[in-house]
């Protein structure tokens, strides 16, 4: 018989090991995918979405108890995964300061730039234009949305914002994205008449 999230959470809040082990096990793969679509894409970012993950596990395992089941537990865990992924974005960027002023001087000027070769399929170019183009809290709101489902509400709940601000972020998102995704992926993005957007994901 499956145990649905809110039992095994209240169950991990009283102290059964098993039960957060559960839930780790069942949120795993969209903790990890979530924190490599924010930090972006490529081998070190991978491993940079495992230890966020990692650490977004963690931190839930310490603060099971302040769950609630008045909202569902996946959106409790996507509010950690999202904080935990702006905490490593700002720390990458210090970092970024600091080696800046190592490197300056010691880069050939007369040395072009590196060629990056586009192998990601349009799904993934989609999704990286998007975090490059959009405010963090109108990316998670579309991912969170699009991408792992969750309803407006429980984005809602992951960005600390209401219903309403939530769809707002998601209206503005489309059509931001909407002229310049349709020259990247005119199959993974269709705008609807209605100004309303599908995603290919």
């Amino acid at each position: 018989m499956v145990t649905d999230d809110t039992e095994l959470a209240l169950r991990a809040a009283a102290g059964c090991i098993g039960g957060f082990a559960a839930l780790a096990a069942r949120h795993q793969v969209a903790i990890v995918h979530y924190a490599a679509s924010m930090l972006g894409r490529g081998g070190r970012s991978r491993c940079d979405a495992d230890d966020v993950a990692q650490q977004t596990f963690l931190r839930a395992q310490v603060e099971i108890s302040t769950y609630r089941a008045e909202g569902p537990f996946a959106a409790w865990l996507f509010a950690i995964a999202r904080r935990t992924c702006i905490n490593h974005l700002r720390g990458e960027r210090r970092r970024a300061v600091r080696q800046a002023a190592v490197w300056r001087g010691a880069v050939d000027p007369a040395s072009g730039p590196l060629e990056v070769a586009a192998t990601a399929d349009d799904r993934r170019r989609l999704w990286d234009l998007a975090r490059r183009t959009l405010p963090e809290p109108q990316f998670t709101a579309m991912w969170l949305h699009y991408v792992e489902g969750l309803p407006v509400v429980s984005v809602a709940t992951v960005l600390e914002r209401s219903a309403a601000a939530v769809k707002l972020l998601l209206l503005r998102g489309r059509r931001r994205l909407a002229p310049v995704v349709l020259d990247l992926a005119p199959a993974s993005f269709k705008v609807s008449s209605d100004g309303g957007s599908t995603y290919g994901v």
